[in-house]
């Protein structure tokens, strides 16, 4: 009668002992547990793994990879393709993971020693360190849940990477929990609040285009909106073209997509093409509509400005905006005004640049002035009623 495991099991007294052959090669395993079907299962899985290990290494693969070098890979491979902003949200766990797994007490372990406990223990870790910024300590400080969800999402990711290129089997992290957390709600700007924020950015002409172009087209602040040339404005039709793809720039989704202009923010482009379109910067037109329009420390003159955060971050608190509000916080504003609006979902997924609809209404975050809706039609039937009775 044939076996129903591989090996052979060896009575040690407080234990057994699994003996496997692969490959030529000879593996001993301690068991705890006399249980026959579970030692049997244990053996048919160890000579399952052992098998594709021989295999991987007959064809080349190395399943002694470590750490450092999947992130290495994943880096050379896989970040190039993300968006500026994932990029970036990438890098910083990379350098917690690194901390960790890499220089930490683990040293460096090859993939196939990390499971859940390890990261299990990472999480655990992670939640009272924070990176510290250029001219910071490290806090203590426990993180945000949020935080250890991107982190393990992170994680998450380069061990998929790293069961496609069949560098390990399977996934650890998979098998660990997620952190839980609530999501942020977004600071919905009122229309008065809009107008005033848009005053206090007056002082600096692009701030106020920029804002305004987050307002009126919902396009992402660093990926999107500050990476418009003037050959994505079409003045003509009343079109943004929001690109991805060209000279390596990616936006979130990888799609480019036409977003159509408000008449303020037409007549906005209008001016302010009318302003600088043609003017030269060291012999030369600039191709961005958001450029620096003098030579600065670290920038010149027709280069593409980077980032307003600072800016507009000013203007938001001269605005007496609150704290939590984010420039992000437009794209939701605008989403909502949409809807609100009774503009068709599918064309607001199209003008945002979602690939699934569930995305899009994610963003319904409707402001109760707009639930007033709910509760017009009894304020109208109870109102004949108290004029009688007035």
């Amino acid at each position: 009668m044939a076996k129903k495991h591989p090996g052979t099991f060896e009575n040690r007294g407080t234990h057994q002992r699994l003996i496997l052959y692969c490959g030529g090669r000879r593996y001993t395993y301690r068991l705890d547990t006399f249980d026959r079907k579970a030692a049997e299962k244990f053996a048919r899985e160890k000579h399952r793994e052992l098998m594709k290990q021989r295999d991987r290494s007959r064809r080349g693969v190395d399943h002694d990879t470590r750490f450092s070098e999947l992130l290495a890979l994943y880096r050379r491979d896989e970040v190039p393709g993300l968006a500026p902003g994932t990029r970036r949200a990438y890098g910083d766990s990379f350098t917690m993971l690194e901390e960790y797994f890499v220089a930490g007490e683990l040293g460096d372990p090859t993939l196939d020693r990390i499971g859940t406990k390890e990261v299990k223990g990472y999480l655990s870790w992670r939640r009272t360190q924070r990176r510290a910024g250029k001219h910071q300590t490290p806090s203590t400080a426990p993180i945000s849940n949020r935080t250890l969800q991107k982190d393990r999402a992170v994680l998450h990711r380069l061990f998929d990477f790293a069961d496609r290129l069949e560098l390990r089997e399977g996934n650890p992290v998979a098998r660990v929990e997620q952190p839980k957390a609530d999501p942020r709600s977004p600071v919905l700007l009122s229309d008065e609040q809009y107008e005033t924020l848009l005053a206090k950015c007056e002082h600096s002409p692009q701030l106020w285009l920029y804002t305004l172009a987050l307002g009126e087209t919902g396009g992402r602040c660093l990926s999107e909106v500050l990476h418009l040339r003037w050959t994505d404005v079409d003045l003509a039709e009343g079109f943004l073209e929001i690109r991805s793809g060209e000279e390596g720039h990616r936006t979130k989704s990888g799609k480019s997509r036409f977003v159509p202009m408000t008449p303020r923010l037409h007549q906005a482009l209008r001016d302010h093409a009318a302003r600088v379109r043609l003017v030269t910067y060291h012999g030369v037109h600039s191709p961005w509509v958001f450029h620096h329009e003098r030579d600065r420390r670290g920038c010149k003159a027709g280069q593409r400005v980077k980032s307003m955060r600072s800016a507009f971050d000013t203007a938001a608190a001269a605005a007496g905006i609150p704290d939590a509000f984010h420039r992000h916080d437009l794209r939701h504003r605008r989403v909502t005004t949409w809807l609100a609006g009774g503009a068709n979902p599918v064309h607001v997924k199209e003008a945002l640049g979602h690939s699934d609809l569930r995305t899009t209404m994610g963003y319904t975050h409707l402001s109760k002035e707009h639930l007033r809706s709910l509760v017009a039609p009894l304020a109208a039937v109870a109102s004949p009623t108290s004029e009688k009775q007035a």
